[in-house]
């Protein structure tokens, strides 16, 4: 773990309490939704398609290439291909760190927004904004565990990829 990933994850739970202190309520709740939309969709992308495989699924590589092609159409870049691209299990650590970002900019979002609009009076308000803080520096340090696994081109560890529960139901649909 370098001290680059503790401060991306510190700047993500920064930029999500401020960016709920600075738009509106709506639009917040707008945002947080999508947020909550893409962990899932993640998530279930790691458990169905990428989790006990050796190798990419077609439909991954079709969407990779595709993206290449229009990187090399629309900008003249040649995307050389990346660790992650190597096996169905680094693919998987690479969306692990995605969905832990969305995850701990969420959690700075929500902190904000409970300390400044919860149903409570200013004091609990403020003391659940700080528990949800130290919920979220608490999901950095597993970002920055990702981060670095994600760093050294290697996979996470099952029980880190996806949890117990998780793995029983991907089991079953195999």
């Amino acid at each position: 773990m370098r001290l680059a990933h503790v401060l991306i994850g510190a700047a993500l739970v920064a930029a999500g309490a401020l960016a709920a202190a600075w738009l509106p309520l709506g639009l917040m709740g707008s945002l947080a939704l999508l947020a909550m939309l893409r962990m899932c969709w993640i998530e279930d992308n790691i458990t169905s398609d990428l989790f006990g495989r050796d190798a990419l699924p077609p439909s991954y590589r079709t969407t990779l290439q595709a993206r290449r092609l229009f990187w090399l159409r629309w900008f003249g870049q040649d995307v050389d291909t990346s660790v992650a691209e190597a096996s169905a299990h680094l693919m998987a650590t690479a969306l692990r760190a995605e969905a832990q970002v969305w995850a701990v900019l969420l959690l700075g979002f929500a902190a904000m927004i409970v300390a400044l609009h919860g149903p409570f009076g200013a004091v609990v308000n403020l003391v659940l904004g700080a528990v949800l803080i130290v919920l979220a520096l608490r999901r950095v340090d597993c970002l920055c565990k990702t981060l670095a696994h994600c760093d050294a081109g290697r996979a996470l560890p099952d029980h880190l990829l996806v949890p117990s529960r998780r793995r029983l139901l991907a089991a079953r649909r195999r």
